[in-house]
């Protein structure tokens, strides 16, 4: 009886995890994601890859294929194309699973906003009533001193680039600024 007891408070215990997990995915619709597989599992509906990727410490992002029915977990992205039966998603892991922060990714999307700036963190500063940032630095033969910056509403693509920093910002009544 005691072992009943004990799976059913299990059970109850797991249920919110899974939910709160599902709900810090930040998916991208008609993207596929290409480069950085690392595993591949069958999956009914895109929440079982975000699930698995929030677990897992290597996953960056992960594409869904809804006809193969399958997930596709990635530690790395080397550039993205868009197809009706693919959506891929990125991981959440800045601001307490409300943002999402990449290294050497570009995001190019609906560009509302460019401006040159120095910093990454000008640049994030600059763009978070936008919700999406993208700096690159500036080349070493340009003689530049500012990067570009880019601030935009919604992705419609992403590629590797070296040094560039981009993320996904939490509105600001997420963000915890205690």
């Amino acid at each position: 009886m005691m072992l009943v007891e004990c799976f059913g408070a299990l059970l109850v215990l797991f249920i919110p995890i899974v939910c709160s997990l599902s709900s810090s995915c930040f998916y991208l619709p008609n993207i596929a994601l290409r480069g950085g597989n690392y595993d591949e599992f069958p999956a009914t509906d895109i929440e079982q890859c975000c699930v698995d990727c929030a677990r897992n410490p290597c996953c960056l992002a992960y594409t869904f294929d809804a006809v193969k029915h399958r997930c596709y977990m990635k530690s790395a992205i080397v550039d993205s194309y868009k197809t009706s039966s693919m959506t891929s998603g990125l991981k959440a892991n800045s601001n307490n699973g409300q943002g999402c922060s990449l290294r050497n990714i570009r995001i190019h999307g609906g560009t509302a906003q460019t401006i040159k700036l120095q910093r990454t963190e000008d640049c994030l500063q600059y763009c978070t009533s936008y919700g999406i940032f993208s700096w690159s630095p500036p080349n070493k033969d340009s003689g530049e001193q500012n990067g570009d910056c880019s601030c935009m509403s919604r992705i419609s693509s992403l590629e590797y680039s070296f040094g560039s920093r981009s993320a996904i910002i939490p509105t600001v009544s997420n963000l915890d600024l205690n």
